[in-house]
């Protein structure tokens, strides 16, 4: 049996000091407002969710904007002349402004959130899928701003300044 030095005896104890107050903090009441973290996820709860493999992507597409570029059109004019019919869409950048938008179900509409000021594109995510056999680019953002405070919804124009790269990842090409 090999002896620990002193070192790893004290790293020992500190790590089961931590351990046992992390186990300690798990039981003690939290402030109104907090969840403990859940891991996993109970399963179970997702009845109407669908599943399609794919196996892989078929193209790859690196999209790089320049100043005044607006980013849903070039978007959708590739996946019209690649013929993409279902894709996932991710990227960044620096926009001049946007108009994003926030769905309403009550009133069937997009409520506008514009941004009429230099913003960061945090984050752009979304798909392109077909609609009325068409490719339709949906995609959300998050824009920041230099005191830090951030605007988000649907993308419905975003103007790039200086630059903007986005990444098209194809799985579905029309035939």
């Amino acid at each position: 049996m090999q002896r620990l030095d002193y070192r790893s005896r004290t790293f020992t104890a500190v790590a089961l000091l931590a351990f046992a107050a992390a186990v300690a903090a798990q039981e003690a009441p939290l402030p109104a407002g907090y969840v403990r973290p859940v891991a996993p996820a109970e399963t179970g709860h997702a009845p109407q969710m669908r599943v399609h493999e794919a196996t892989a992507a078929q193209r790859v597409f690196e999209l790089r904007f320049s100043e005044g570029d607006e980013i849903m059109s070039g978007i959708t004019e590739l996946a019209v002349r690649e013929r993409i019919a279902a894709a996932y869409v991710t990227g960044i950048g620096g926009l001049s402004g946007a108009l994003l938008g926030w769905g309403d179900p009550a009133v069937g509409a997009i409520k506008t959130i514009p941004v009429e000021q230099k913003a960061e594109l945090a984050s752009f995510t979304g798909n392109i899928s077909l609609r009325d056999g068409r490719p339709y680019v949906h995609a959300h953002a998050v824009v920041s701003f230099g005191d830090g405070s951030t605007k988000a919804g649907h993308v419905v124009t975003a103007h790039v300044a200086p630059i903007a790269e986005v990444t098209v990842v194809a799985t579905q090409i029309a035939e």
